[in-house]
């Protein structure tokens, strides 16, 4: 696991070159603390920051072929890799290194942009090929590495995380009305979007190519919708068995300590279960809860860990976000408004006390269908819909209904499509609220932008399919790389911690999505999942309701968290940005001080904005450090 950063530049040569590879390396050493990497050969630099994990000794990046014309940095790990060296010795390929890094190298040499589909993993590549003078970016099929980049004329420079891109000193800091639009809708921005106007990024299943001119991205591999699969209950339980354990057993290669990350839930006990039978050690498993009992899973954790007999460590979290949430917000880059991105970092910190690699069960539900949303909203679509003449008078008097009255969102989804409805579920701020939250100035902005347009075209692509079948689509193309692997990528890699994530496992996640519709929701998600589970796991964890990995805001906002916020929220500075209507916010925090709504999704929204901008629009340089 490592950081990458680089440009195409000729006008950059060096010790100028090697000093701006510093700079943005330097940002990324939470990324690889063990070692970096440079080569410099205008018009190119690469560099990179290095976690060792896999060939310690001899890993280094970056690495060449035989004669050195082709040059690679990577972030990732490819599971397949003792495979492919195989494959490339026989057509007379020679190693000098055990690492998969090299074997990305002469999988280039052979196949060119094609090897990309061969690779297994999870990866964010740059590849310098010096006979056809191109720079190659790619990034792994459900983007769960980042890769940013910043393109101006001739010009190209990119980096595994934006503070690495800014530190580069060329691409400005203006930010996309546009995505600030989402944010606020979603609480994350869907790529290829950034916050920045000059920052874009790299799509997951695709690779760019940059010769000094425009870049050109293609995709080698895309998450296809066919009629499902004739197999029965049996036969399909017993493949996602298989495939299951095959996807947690490659992800065991390490030459370091390797733990998992347990919850409780069907999915994370799942992972253990299947380490517990490959591994010749107790499995290190590590939860955390927290005070409230409603959002602890605490004792199904310690359950899962009884039942294995694993090296179980837990912790209790007590609210110290005064203290974590500035440092998040800077490792995040972008505004992130996910909550769970808080007990995402405390467990990844307590993990990385014993541990440099960790399992997690991550991608479970948008292949199984595990998510409640997914019920409720195949409910809602089996429902007659209103006459069509209605529809748009009851969405305009929901946006006239006092704001967090109860009735307002289901009065508002009465009157649009299923598909419509899907994608407004879990909007932070829907339609009506940004209106009131947003000044005239940012409104005239995005008039005619509409930030639902990625999610409603991903359901176009899916037509013809049932309808869980598009809601999982949708996700794994907006949901599952903008939210979630942003969460676990960004919390694990700022405690210098490796994830790895069996579900998504390309070859179980599209088995899955093979399988009828009836197999994974039936009564509730994940039935054909628990069917393959059912003599593994303990009847309690299959059982048992999903609980998510929330946080108790609501509590806080009122309580430990209640000055720090509003010394924040209630500021001259956020005021003075032009982006927000101060007596709306105003209203927001004093209806939740109240009682009278639960504004904490939308004040945590505005809080961890405002801490952005404090570090990235404010600051002259993102800081170089991490959380200890």
């Amino acid at each position: 696991m490592c950081g990458i950063a680089g440009f195409w530049d000729a006008n950059v040569r060096g010790d100028d070159a090697t000093r701006a590879l510093d700079r943005m390396c330097g940002t990324l050493v939470h990324r690889g603390p063990d070692e970096g990497g440079q080569y410099v050969a205008p018009p190119i630099s690469l560099g990179m920051r290095r976690l060792s994990i896999i060939d310690v000794a001899h890993g280094q990046q970056p690495i060449g072929n035989e004669d050195g014309s082709i040059q690679v940095i990577f972030n990732g790990e490819i599971y397949n890799h003792a495979l492919l060296r195989g494959d490339l010795q026989v057509l007379g390929h020679r190693f000098k290194t055990a690492s998969d890094t090299e074997v990305i190298v002469h999988a280039y040499e052979q196949w060119g942009t094609a090897c990309f589909a061969r690779l297994w993993g999870m990866f964010a590549i740059a590849v310098w090929d010096g006979p056809a003078r191109r720079l190659v970016l790619a990034r792994d099929r459900f983007g769960k590495k980042p890769l940013f980049y910043h393109h101006r004329g001739q010009m190209l420079i990119f980096a595994s995380e934006m503070k690495a891109l800014l530190a580069g000193g060329v691409a400005d800091r203006e930010v996309d009305p546009i995505a600030a639009d989402q944010y606020f809708t979603f609480g994350y921005i869907p790529g290829p979007r950034s916050i920045m106007r000059s920052i874009k990024k790299v799509p997951p299943g695709t690779y760019l190519v940059f010769n000094g001119d425009q870049p050109a991205i293609s995709r080698f591999w895309q998450l296809t919708l066919s009629d499902p699969a004739p197999i029965a209950e049996e036969d399909a339980a017993a493949e996602i068995r298989r495939l299951l354990e095959d996807a947690v057993r490659v992800r065991l290669m390490s030459e370091v300590p390797l733990g998992a990350f347990l919850s409780g839930g069907i999915d994370s006990s799942a992972v253990v279960a299947c380490m517990a039978g490959l591994m010749s050690s107790p499995v290190k498993t590590f939860s955390i809860g927290f005070d409230q009992r409603e959002y602890s899973e605490l004792e199904f954790a310690a359950q899962v860990a009884r039942e294995f007999r694993t090296e179980h460590h837990a912790e209790i979290v007590r609210p110290d976000v005064v203290s974590v949430l500035p440092d998040l917000v800077r490792a995040f880059d972008e505004p992130f408004a996910d909550e769970s991105m808080l007990p995402t970092f405390y467990v990844a910190r307590l993990a990385r006390q014993q541990v440099t690699v960790v399992l997690s069960g991550d991608g479970g539900d948008e292949a199984f269908g595990g998510y409640g949303r997914y019920l409720v909203a195949l409910r809602a679509a089996a429902r007659p819909r209103l006459p069509g003449a209605l529809r748009p008078s009851l969405s305009r008097l929901a946006r006239h209904w006092p704001d967090g009255r109860l009735g307002q969102a289901r009065l508002h989804a009465l009157g649009l499509s299923p598909e419509r409805r899907y994608v407004e579920t879990s909007a932070i701020y829907p339609d009506w609220a940004r209106d009131r939250l947003f000044s005239d100035e940012l409104r005239q902005l995005l008039r005619g932008s509409e930030p639902y347009d990625a999610q409603l075209s991903r359901f176009a692509e899916a037509a013809g399919r049932d309808f869980l079948t598009r809601m999982q689509y949708v996700d794994a193309h907006t949901y599952l790389p903008d939210d979630i692997l942003v969460k676990v990528d960004r919390a694990s890699m700022w405690t210098s911690l490796e994830l790895r994530a069996p579900f998504l496992d390309h070859r179980l996640f599209e088995f899955a999505m093979s399988l009828p519709a009836s197999y994974l929701v039936r009564g509730s998600g994940k039935y054909i999942l628990k069917r393959a589970l059912r003599d593994v796991l303990p009847q309690a964890i299959l059982a048992r309701r999903k609980m998510g990995f929330g946080v108790p805001l609501e509590h806080w906002f009122r309580t430990d968290l209640r000055r720090f916020a509003a010394d924040i929220l209630l500021s001259g500075s956020l005021a003075q940005r032009g982006f927000f209507n101060s007596e709306a916010v105003a209203t927001l925090w004093t209806h939740h001080q109240s009682g009278r709504a639960n504004n904490s999704r939308r004040l945590w929204a505005l809080l961890c904005f405002e801490l952005w901008c404090r570090t990235y629009l404010d600051a002259a340089a993102p800081a170089v450090t991490a959380v200890a």
